[in-house]
């Protein structure tokens, strides 16, 4: 337990109607009673009213209430109290606490005092910052189930099986001149190998909660003027790239996140593709080559007005090893014996649209998120892990596959024990059970003020 008191606002620094100021520590409660109006009636878990009294005068009213440790957030003794949103009265009443002797809390630390109290593990402490961060509902949705112990409950699960195995391994060793075999090199074998997919299991689920939530790169490609940018901007429903009849508009990237039914997409905007052009020109036309080599999908977007032309069939030719929606732009304008020549020599399922009636968004938004959903991601299960959680994965899989080597090359139990010992101390510090101070500070450190 800390000695400390600490206090922060738990809300953004902008004028609103309400505003939170925390504070976590021994010197919680009686910082606040010697401030609060109505301190005689401040009972465990009961919101009070009254007001933050300064020498007499009436700093705002408040609510306030009194959360005792261990049975709080933090473990400690907390209180919270909810002010007007005004960035003058919080500044006030940090003021006073800080008179009381209370010191602004660091980044996270109040998640890390919950974490060094035993009130989350540091899966659960992580995914409580991805819940702040989260851009889609997805991502939302995965960090809560982490926050509720989802990544815990699989690595605790993995840490049981390996527990086992090594007091069997440690048993033998005991008894080693004698002919007793606790656990037979097969059942050694096999609990290994279970081990060894649970560990690849998560970890592939880490992988793809992390390609996840950095979103998909969906390239929008096509020949200048095409309607390129109108359909960025119709995705977004913001006015965010320069719409113009003069082609050769974009000649850089413009890249945007969107929501699209729960998933984050990455949008970009390439400059338009042709057979010349000056020397600028040609540099955005080089980056719009190299994001359609590296994109998820490809929306390619065609003229409905001008028919498939020789510059449209050399970037079909570039896309067709991609996943490609097929889009014929400015249906309002083109006519129908126009467009289904195209649809003809296209041979794809294509999306007719309109980028100045609307016509097509929805289809085209359902497409993208069909791809997303049933070719390139199955998002239930999986868990949002940062560089740390992966490397020590990684780790844990090299101990558990030389583990399995030693039993095959009947090697001594110690040197097998030895090396899944390795393994679970690499599983502890997923969890946060054996991780070094530097370490900590480098996850909480990330965390903002109040959190």
């Amino acid at each position: 337990m800390y000695d400390d008191t600490i206090c922060a606002p738990a809300t953004s620094p902008v004028n609103a109607p309400i505003a939170i100021i925390r504070m976590s520590g021994p010197g919680s409660l009686g910082a606040v009673q010697s401030l609060f109006s109505n301190a005689a009636s401040i009972e465990n878990r009961h919101a009070r009213y009254g007001s933050i009294i300064d020498q007499g005068r009436a700093v705002d009213d408040v609510i306030l209430v009194f959360y005792e440790g261990p049975g709080s957030y933090t473990g400690e003794d907390m209180v919270e109290i909810f002010c007007h949103g005004n960035q003058i009265i919080v500044h006030r009443i940090l003021d006073l606490l800080f008179r009381q002797g209370i010191r602004m809390a660091e980044p996270g630390e109040f998640s890390r005092r919950a974490f060094l109290n035993g009130k989350m593990d540091l899966t659960e402490a992580e995914a409580i910052n991805q819940v702040i961060l989260a851009r889609s509902e997805w991502e939302v949705e995965a960090a809560l189930m982490q926050m509720h112990g989802s990544l815990r409950g699989a690595i605790a699960g993995i840490r049981d099986k390996c527990i086992t195995l090594k007091a069997d391994v440690e048993a033998g060793i005991d008894f080693i001149g004698e002919d007793i075999e606790f656990v037979s090199s097969e059942e050694s074998l096999r609990i290994a190998g279970t081990i060894l997919g649970d560990l690849e299991d998560v970890l592939l689920r880490c992988r793809l909660g992390e390609k996840v939530s950095r979103g998909f790169d969906v390239t929008i490609a096509g020949k200048p003027n095409v309607g390129k940018s109108s359909i960025l901007n119709m995705l977004l429903n913001q006015e965010r790239a320069i719409v113009s009849d003069i082609p050769g508009t974009t000649r850089d990237l413009i890249k945007e996140t969107v929501q699209i039914e729960g998933l984050a997409v990455n949008l970009i905007d390439t400059a338009g593709i042709n057979r010349s052009g000056d020397t600028i020109e040609k540099i955005g036309i080089e980056l719009s080559h190299k994001n359609i080599a590296t994109a998820s999908i490809v929306v390619m977007v065609l003229d409905g007005t001008t028919g498939i032309t020789d510059v449209d069939r050399d970037i079909l030719r570039e896309v067709s090893t991609k996943r490609t929606l097929y889009l014929i732009n400015k249906i309002d304008l083109a006519p129908e014996d126009t467009v289904r020549p195209m649809e003809t020599e296209l041979m794809q399922p294509v999306i007719r649209f309109s980028a100045k009636t609307g016509e097509g968004l929805r289809t085209l938004e359902k497409a993208i998120a069909g791809i997303l959903h049933h070719e390139f991601v199955d998002v239930s299960n999986t868990f949002i892990a940062d560089v740390r959680v992966i490397t020590l994965l990684e780790k844990a899989i090299v101990n558990i596959q030389q583990a399995l080597l030693l039993v095959e090359s009947k090697e001594p139990p110690e040197i097998i024990a030895f090396e899944l010992q390795s393994l679970l101390e690499n599983l502890g510090d997923i969890t946060g059970e054996i991780t070094p101070d530097d370490i900590l500070g480098s996850i909480f450190n990330r965390f903002c003020i109040g959190k």
